[in-house]
C-alpha cells in the first residue's frame, strides 16, 4: 500500500508499504478520506512529543471496511464495502478513570496516527469498536467527526447555555466547530477572534461577530457587549499565554474559562483574579465515545455546518499542505485522498 511516513522532522515520503493485517478485534479499512488535524504539525516540526519520524500520521478519516481480524463477533461485523467513519482515541475500559467514565484521559489511551500508524495511506488496521456507519451520500463534513466531538466535549464542560453568550479565541477547526456547537445549544452573543483574515467570513457564518484580539480593545468591547459584566464562558481555542490569559480577562464573574488549545506547555494565569471572581476554569481534552457518536450523528443529519474552505488533494500533495500551514494558510480543513485526486476547494456541502 502507499502511505504518507514521516522520513526526518520536517519532510514526508510517499512509500510502499506492506498491507498492514487486521489481528484479533480488528477491522481493516479502506482509506478514502484523511484530515490533517492542527495538532499534527507539532511532530512536522518536531516539537510534538508523541508523533516521531518513522509514523504514518492520520486520526481522521473516512473509508470503506475492508477485512476483519479474528474475535470479532457476527453481531458487531459491518458488510465490505460498508463506509465508515472511525472514533480514533482508545482507552483501556477498565481502569477507575475509564469506569468513572472519563475514557479520554486513560493513561493507557492510544491515538490512530501518534501510537500507532494512522490514516494518511491506502490502508489502516483500527479495533473493530471503534467503527461508525456512515451514509454512502453523506455531508462532506463526516470528515470532521473528531474535531466536533472536541468542539461538543469542550461546550459540556461549561454551564453556557440558551441566552448566554461566549467568546471562542482562535477560528480553526475547533474555532469555527465551537461556534457552532454553541450556537445550536442557543447562545445567544457569539464573539470570535481570529487572526487570519482568511477565516473570518467562516466565523461569520457560524454567527459569530469578529473582535480585535488585542487585550485592551478587545477587552473594552466585550464588556460593551454584554453589559459591562464580560461573558458567560470563554473559549480558547489557541492555547498560546496571550489567549488564556484574554480568557481570563474577557469571562464575568462567576463565568466559565474553558482551555482547549494546546500550544503553549506552560502559562502563567492571574490565580487570585480567577478566585476572587469565583471563575470556573475548566480543561477539555479531546472526547467521549458518546461525544463521537453525537459527532457523527450531528453532522449527518446537517444540524452542524462547517463554513471553512475544505481542500482535498492527493496523498502525494501531503508534504506540501503540511509546510503551507504551519506557514499559516487560512483553510479550514486539508483532506487527503489516497488515490491520484485533482486538488479542489471549497466551502464544506
Amino acid at each position: 500500500m502507499r502511505a504518507l511516513v514521516l522520513a526526518e522532522v520536517g519532510r514526508f515520503e510517499l512509500v510502499d508499504l506492506p498491507d498492514p493485517q487486521p489481528g484479533a478485534g480488528e477491522v481493516r479499512v479502506r482509506v478514502t478520506q484523511s484530515g490533517i488535524c492542527g495538532s499534527e504539525l507539532g511532530g512536522f516540526r518536531g516539537t510534538d512529543g508523541l508523533r516521531h519520524p518513522g509514523l504514518v500520521f492520520g486520526h481522521e478519516l473516512i473509508g470503506l471496511v475492508d477485512a476483519y481480524g479474528p474475535g470479532v463477533p457476527p453481531d458487531r461485523r459491518l458488510e465490505p464495502g460498508s463506509p465508515v467513519t472511525v472514533n480514533p482515541l482508545w482507552s483501556c475500559g477498565h481502569c477507575p478513570i475509564c469506569r468513572a467514565g472519563r475514557p479520554n484521559v486513560c493513561p493507557d489511551r492510544r491515538l490512530l496516527g501518534g501510537h500507532v500508524n494512522g490514516s494518511n495511506a491506502e490502508l489502516v488496521v483500527v479495533d473493530a469498536g471503534s467503527l461508525h456507519p456512515i451514509d454512502a451520500d453523506g455531508s462532506d463534513t463526516i470528515i470532521l467527526a473528531e474535531p466536533t466531538a472536541c468542539a461538543l466535549r469542550a461546550v459540556r464542560r461549561t454551564s453556557v447555555g440558551p441566552g448566554g453568550s461566549a467568546l471562542v479565541l482562535g477560528a480553526g477547526p475547533i474555532g469555527l466547530l465551537l461556534l457552532e456547537a454553541l450556537r445550536r445549544k442557543g447562545v445567544e452573543v457569539l464573539l470570535f477572534t481570529e487572526r487570519m483574515d482568511g477565516r473570518v467570513p467562516a466565523g461569520r457564518a457560524s454567527g459569530g461577530v469578529r473582535l480585535p484580539d488585542g487585550d485592551d480593545e478587545l477587552l473594552d468591547l466585550v464588556r460593551e457587549r454584554t453589559g459591562g459584566h464580560g461573558v458567560d464562558a470563554v473559549f480558547d481555542a489557541v492555547g498560546s499565554s496571550q489567549t488564556r490569559q484574554s480568557a481570563v480577562q474577557a469571562v464575568r464573574a462567576g463565568g466559565d474559562v474553558c482551555l482547549v488549545g494546546l500550544h503553549a506547555g506552560e502559562s502563567m494565569l492571574p490565580v487570585r483574579n480567577l478566585i476572587r471572581r469565583e471563575v470556573a476554569c475548566v480543561t477539555s481534552f479531546a472526547y467521549t465515545p458518546t461525544d463521537f457518536a453525537d459527532a457523527v450523528a450531528l453532522l449527518q443529519s446537517g444540524d452542524v455546518d462547517f463554513h471553512g474552505e475544505i481542500v482535498h488533494a492527493g496523498l502525494e500533495a501531503g508534504q506540501s499542505w503540511y509546510e503551507k500551514l504551519v506557514a499559516g494558510h487560512p483553510a479550514g480543513k486539508i483532506v487527503l485522498e489516497p488515490s491520484p485526486a485533482t486538488v479542489t476547494a471549497g466551502a464544506a456541502r
